[in-house]
C-alpha cells in the first residue's frame, strides 16, 4: 500500500484472515420498514436486516444463465455496435443478467432499475467474468457436498452482484452525509463529478439549442438518480469542463421542479472550479460560471489545477503587481455569490502543503488512492510516499477532504485487470474496496493518529464519481450504504484485501523495493522539473504487482 500508516495496520493488527468457508457470501434483503441512515453516526438502530443467502445456488444459476443465453444467440447474426446496447455482446450480457436475476433477485427485475439496460449489461458481463476468474474447486467441477454451492469463491463473488441488486430494488437507498470540515456543510460521502457527462470538452456551445436532446436527457437522468434516488446532492463541475456548466444549469432546475419541493436549491451543494489567470479574465470567467449554472450562488469555489508556483503566485502575490486572485474571490464571497473557497490539485505533496499552510482554504480536492497516488506517487516526506501526509494535515487544519477520480485515476477500477479483481475478491469488488478504503480510512489509519497524539482522525469526507450514465453511481452508493449499516464487516473485508494486495506487491517486487522505491526519486515539483519520475516508477510497480497494464498505458 502507499502509506506507512496503512502498513502499520498490517504489522500491528491481530486480525486473522477468515477462511474461505467462513467468508461465505451474504445477500441483503433490506426490510421495507427500515430507512437508510442519513449520517454515519446513527448506529445500527435504523440498519436494514441483512440476511445470509449462502445456501442459494448462485453458481449453478449463473452457469445455467450463461449456457441458455449463448444458446439463444447461437444461430443469430453477430452485430458489432460499440456505441449502443444493440451489439450481440451486450445483448447476450442482458440475457445472462435477466436469466440469473430471475432466480437470484426477482425483486430487482421487477423494480424500475431493471428498465435501464446499462445495468443489465454490467450484471451480465460481471457474472460471466466471475465464473472465469475463479476456476472450479476441482477438475470435475463437482458441487460442494457441504453446501451445494459449487466453488465458494465464485459463490461469494456472485453474492456482491445480488447484494447490490437487492439494495437498489428497495428504492430507499440514500448516501450518508458527514461534516465537511470547517465549511460545516453536511457532505454526502459520494459526489457527482461532471467531467464525463457533458456533450463536448470544447467551448463552442453557447446555448442549449446546440445541445443534443438525447445527451441532455441522459444528463438529467443522471442528476435525477443522484439527487432524488441516492441523496447525492454535491454536484462538482468546472469552467474547463466544456459544455458541462451550460448543460447543468437547466438540468438542475428541471430536477428540482420535478421533485415538487422534496429537493430545493438549499439542499444542493454546487461546486465549480476556475483556473488561475490574469485578474480581469478571472473575474469574467467567474461571472460566466455563475451565469451558466444559474443557481444564484456557488457553494464551493475552487482554484482549478493549482499545481505549480506560478498559479500560487497569481493567487497570493501577483507578479505583475495587479490584484491577487484570492482577493477577487473574497469579494464574491462577501457579496454572497461564493460560500466557501478551496482548490484542486494534481501537484506534489510539498506544493499542496504550501497551499494549505496559507490558511486561505477551507477544503481541497486531491488525488489520494489506495494503490498509488497518481501524479503524486513517489512524493511526500519520509516513508509516506504520496499524499497521506496531506490527508493528515488537512484533518489537523479541519479542512474538507475531497478525493479526485477514485475509480479512474486510482487504477481504472471500473474495468479492473484480471489480477487486481482476483486480489480484491471474493471480499469486495475493486470499486467497493476503493470506496470502503475511503469510508474507513480513519479506522484503518488509527495507529498513525494515536501515535502522533493529535487526537485527529484522518478522515476522508467525500469521493467523486465521474458518471457517464445513471448506473455508474450504483456501486459507490451501495458501498456507502453497506458501510453505514455493516461497518465492522466492511472493515474486516477491507483488511483482508489490504493483506492480499500487500502480499502481491512483495511477491512481485520484493519487500525492500516496496518499502523504499520512492527514496531519492525526483518528481515534477517545479516547472523546471518536467518529468514525473515518481509516477513512472509507480506505474511500473502497479503493472508488476496488480497487472494494471491498460491503466498504465492510459496514464503514461
Amino acid at each position: 500500500m502507499r502509506s506507512s500508516s496503512i502498513r502499520a495496520v498490517l504489522k500491528n493488527t491481530s486480525l486473522l484472515l477468515l477462511s474461505t468457508s467462513a467468508r461465505r457470501a451474504f445477500a441483503t434483503t433490506p426490510s421495507s420498514s427500515s430507512s437508510p441512515p442519513s449520517s454515519f453516526n446513527m448506529g445500527n438502530s435504523s440498519s436494514p436486516a441483512i440476511s445470509s443467502n449462502a445456501c442459494a445456488p448462485l453458481v449453478d444459476w449463473a452457469k445455467q444463465a450463461i449456457v441458455d443465453a449463448e444458446t439463444d444467440y447461437k444461430n443469430k447474426p453477430r452485430v458489432v455496435d460499440p456505441n449502443s446496447n444493440e451489439g450481440t455482446s451486450n445483448q447476450i450480457a442482458i440475457d445472462v443478467a435477466k436469466k440469473f436475476l430471475a432466480n437470484a433477485s426477482p425483486e430487482f427485475l421487477n423494480s424500475p432499475y431493471a428498465a435501464d439496460e446499462d445495468r443489465l449489461v454490467k450484471v451480465g458481463k460481471s457474472v460471466s467474468n466471475l465464473l472465469d476468474l475463479f476456476p472450479p474447486a476441482n477438475n470435475n467441477d463437482n458441487i460442494d457436498s457441504e453446501n451445494g454451492n459449487g466453488n465458494d469463491e465464485q459463490q461469494e463473488a456472485l453474492s456482491h452482484i445480488v447484494q447490490q441488486c437487492q439494495i437498489l430494488a428497495t428504492d430507499d437507498l440514500k448516501v450518508p452525509k458527514v461534516r465537511f470540515g470547517k465549511t460545516e456543510i453536511q457532505m454526502p460521502v459520494v459526489t457527482l463529478g461532471t467531467m464525463r457527462l457533458q456533450q463536448t470538452w470544447g467551448q463552442n456551445i453557447n446555448d442549449m439549442d446546440q445541445v443534443n436532446a438525447d445527451g441532455q436527457a441522459n444528463l438529467v437522468n443522471i442528476l435525477r438518480h443522484a439527487i432524488v434516488n441516492l441523496g447525492i446532492t454535491h454536484i462538482e463541475t468546472a469552467r474547463a469542463y466544456g459544455s458541462s456548466e451550460i448543460q447543468l444549469g437547466p438540468a438542475i432546475k428541471q430536477v428540482l421542479e420535478e421533485s415538487k419541493g422534496k429537493v430545493t436549491r438549499k439542499d444542493l451543494i454546487i461546486q465549480t472550479k476556475v483556473n488561475t489567470m490574469a485578474p480581469k479574465d478571472f473575474r469574467d470567467t467567474i461571472d460566466k460560471s455563475l451565469r451558466l449554472l444559474d443557481q444564484g450562488y456557488i457553494d464551493l469555489f475552487s482554484f482549478h489545477g493549482l499545481n505549480m508556483d506560478w498559479g500560487y503566485d497569481l493567487i497570493f502575490k501577483n507578479p505583475s503587481g495587479g490584484e491577487n486572485l484570492i482577493d477577487i474571490v473574497k469579494e464574491y464571497q462577501a457579496a454572497g455569490k461564493i460560500k466557501h473557497i478551496g482548490f484542486s490539485s494534481h501537484g506534489q505533496p510539498e506544493f499542496i502543503r504550501k497551499c494549505i499552510e496559507t490558511g486561505a482554504f477551507e477544503y481541497a480536492n486531491i488525488h489520494y488512492h489506495s494503490l498509488a497516488c497518481y501524479t503524486a506517487a513517489g512524493g511526500g516526506n519520509g516513508d509516506t510516499e504520496g499524499l497521506h501526509d496531506i490527508v493528515e494535515l488537512m484533518n489537523k487544519k479541519d479542512m474538507g477532504v475531497f478525493i479526485i477520480s477514485p475509480y479512474d485515476k486510482a487504477g481504472r477500477l471500473y474495468a479492473p485487470s484480471r489480477k487486481l479483481r482476483s486480489l480484491t475478491l471474493p471480499d469486495l469488488e475493486p470499486m467497493q474496496y476503493e470506496s470502503a478504503f475511503y469510508f474507513l480510512h480513519d479506522l484503518l489509519d488509527k495507529e498513525s493518529s494515536d501515535a502522533n497524539g493529535s487526537g485527529v482522525t484522518n478522515a476522508i469526507h467525500t469521493q467523486t464519481v465521474g458518471a457517464a450514465r445513471p448506473s455508474d453511481l450504483d456501486e459507490p452508493a451501495v458501498a456507502a450504504y453497506l458501510y453505514a449499516n455493516k461497518k465492522e464487516e466492511m472493515l474486516t473485508k477491507v483488511k483482508n484485501v489490504v493483506e492480499r494486495l500487500k502480499a502481491a506487491e512483495v511477491e512481485a517486487l520484493g519487500e525492500e523495493w516496496v518499502e523504499n522505491w520512492h527514496v531519492g526519486v525526483p518528481n515534477c515539483l517545479t516547472i523546471k522539473d518536467p518529468y514525473n519520475f515518481g509516477q513512472m516508477v509507480s506505474l511500473h510497480n502497479i503493472i508488476k504487482a496488480f497487472g494494471l497494464w491498460e491503466y498504465a498505458k492510459e496514464r503514461y
